[in-house]
């Protein structure tokens, strides 16, 4: 009879115990394989930006082409084919934004709902959708999310992990972006130099970082390169600028905003090395153009 009890009484947990799971590891269970889709999902968008991108960058070298002919030997041909090629490349980068705001939107769902699962791999999530709102052209939105991860990491003591610094070459690329933007529109150089400041300093930081080890990062030398790009920029006389392209992934707009308060964050300066009094202290190497 004891025995029959106790078997009652297991059987009248059983759905206790079935509610108990569905609340708790497999709710996260369940959540964890739907944001597995959406990734699935947000990897094929991605795939497809990074075609449109590539065609866009394409159309950009030509446009650039079809314009230095009509300026070498101008004629009503040479205007022509230089307005054909320049709408061809609006075409294209328009059509490269929409693909990357595609995959963003989707990373975003994931995002959400590995937070929800509360999954670490949310952060890494994270970043690939900024990176992939400046693509789109949405610079001051992506960066500032970035600024935003930087300071809650800086916080709990994490300022200086991989994850901390795959987010700060993102926002580093994405204001070497807006400040090759905004000098090629004519802004006054103060405000450029503001942004391609937060991009050198960043650079530096990361360069050094990865180099100064017995065993040095083997993203040092792209993050060097990188760092030279900035100061190439800051360099290079506003004539030579525009004859030279863009970088592969760099937007044609979007950098309206970095300046105004749109990209939050306590900071837009890396943390200090013991040895940098500058304060100087993955995306790989920024292709094509600079």
């Amino acid at each position: 009879m004891i025995l029959k009890n106790i078997a009652w009484s297991a059987w009248a947990l059983i759905p206790v115990a079935a509610l108990a799971y569905h609340f708790g590891p497999g709710q996260r269970s369940y959540l964890e394989d739907r944001a597995g889709d959406l990734l699935s999902q947000a990897r094929t968008l991605d795939n497809q930006a990074e075609a449109a991108q590539d065609s866009a960058y394409q159309a950009h070298l030509a446009a650039l082409a079809a314009r230095k002919s009509s300026l070498d030997l101008p004629s009503p041909e040479s205007t022509a084919a230089a307005k054909a090629a320049a709408d061809a490349e609006d075409t294209a980068y328009t059509s490269a934004a929409t693909a990357w705001a595609a995959a963003a939107d989707k990373l975003r769902e994931a995002q959400e709902m590995l937070t929800t699962a509360g999954s670490e791999k949310a952060q890494t999530v994270r970043v690939a959708r900024n990176r992939a709102l400046v693509r789109a052209g949405n610079i001051a939105e992506g960066v500032g999310d970035l600024e935003l991860m930087l300071d809650t990491l800086t916080d709990a003591g994490q300022g200086t992990t991989p994850l901390a610094d795959q987010a700060r070459e993102e926002a580093a690329t994405g204001y070497y972006y807006g400040a090759r933007l905004l000098r090629a529109s004519g802004k006054p150089t103060s405000e450029w130099r503001e942004v391609s400041g937060w991009s050198r300093q960043n650079f530096r930081y990361l360069a050094e970082k990865s180099g100064d080890s017995a065993n040095p990062d083997p993203q040092s030398a792209e993050r060097q390169k990188n760092l030279e790009l900035v100061l190439n920029l800051e360099q290079t006389a506003s004539e030579d600028l525009q004859a030279k392209p863009l970088p592969k992934y760099s937007p044609r707009g979007g950098a309206d905003g970095l300046r105004d308060g749109k990209n939050p964050g306590k900071t837009k300066r890396p943390p200090r090395r013991k040895s940098d009094a500058r304060g100087a202290g993955g995306t790989g190497e920024i292709e094509g153009g600079w």
